[in-house]
């Protein structure tokens, strides 16, 4: 396992407490297709003795999940990401198919011990205003059949240039692992789905992001899902939640539901050697809540603690 982390926001002192923490590998949202982009960012990394080695997060996508007017230049702008990645040496791109665009959370600041902010969800609260990730479901409705169908058509479009790039895709959960929500089908909601991916298109190149705290509260099975699907999981989410998929709220990494030191000793058992970061932490005293969930000093916690339970695991 190698410690990974979102630095946000990406400046030289955050990057500086990330590598005093530990974290070999830096995570970056996407970064448009400005050439310049990521060999800016992978030099700032460097000077810190890390290295930049994953893109997540903010991936223009839901005209080629939808089938909308406007996928085939989407399709090409990945494609030309991912030449851009090989450039700098980037080993994995991180993407979703939520057909709203990103998580969804109905409170941004639910206590957590000591008055720490996280983020929740409660199902009985949605149609409000989204106080978190997606950007907004388009007019269309797309069944669970056809969103399968468009998977199916990007991975067999997109991994040859990935194969060629040598970057591997992996896919993460959808987050809240809903069936449907707001009259729109999601699929990526278990570990049979991720079985079912990556049989869509055999390839070392497309694997899994796998996301414990997005699926454990629809009940899944995430230790047994770690063992199981190892072979295709390039990336990992650490983290921990409290409650069901109609109504939870994250947790410091400690204070949750989840085993957490059983799932570590899954991915040690297992062989997993690539980057783990904490995902979604608590936003601390002192910071402003501004993106929630990806504050620093949540995550600088999460991060001993994750150091803890992988010396812990290995002895």
């Amino acid at each position: 396992m190698k410690l990974a982390m979102l630095v946000n926001p990406f400046t030289e002192r955050n990057l500086q407490l990330a590598a005093q923490v530990g974290v070999e590998q830096v995570v970056a949202p996407y970064p448009g297709l400005d050439p310049d982009a990521l060999p800016g960012q992978a030099k700032m990394v460097e000077a810190f003795g890390m290295r930049l080695s994953v893109i997540e997060r903010k991936l223009p996508h839901l005209k080629i999940v939808h089938d909308l007017e406007g996928r085939d230049a989407q399709i090409q702008d990945i494609k030309t990401l991912l030449g851009n990645m090989a450039e700098v040496g980037m080993d994995i791109l991180c993407y979703n198919w939520m057909p709203d665009e990103d998580w969804q959370r109905t409170s941004k600041d639910s206590p957590e011990r000591g008055g720490a902010k996280v983020t929740a969800f409660d199902l009985s609260q949605t149609g409000q205003e989204n106080l978190t990730d997606a950007d907004g479901l388009p007019t269309t409705r797309t069944p669970a059949d056809r969103l399968w169908d468009n998977l199916k058509r990007f991975l067999d479009e997109i991994l040859p240039t990935a194969e060629d790039c040598k970057v591997r895709l992996a896919i993460h959960p959808d987050d809240p692992p809903l069936a449907n929500l707001h009259g729109q089908d999601r699929i990526i909601t278990s570990n049979e789905a991720f079985e079912k991916v990556v049989a869509l298109a055999p390839s070392p190149y497309n694997g899994l992001c796998y996301c414990q705290g997005a699926l454990a509260p629809a009940g899944v099975d995430v230790e047994a899902g770690i063992r199981k699907l190892a072979p295709h999981i390039h990336y990992a989410h650490f983290r921990n939640v409290s409650g069901t998929a109609g109504n939870f709220r994250e947790t410091f990494h400690d204070n949750g539901d989840l085993d957490m030191a059983a799932l570590m000793r899954a991915y040690e058992e297992c062989g997993f050697s690539g980057p783990m970061r904490p995902d979604h932490a608590p936003s601390l005293a002192g910071e402003p809540n501004e993106t929630p969930g990806y504050e620093t000093l949540g995550k600088l916690h999460a991060i001993g603690y994750m150091k803890g339970l992988y010396e812990a695991a290995k002895s």
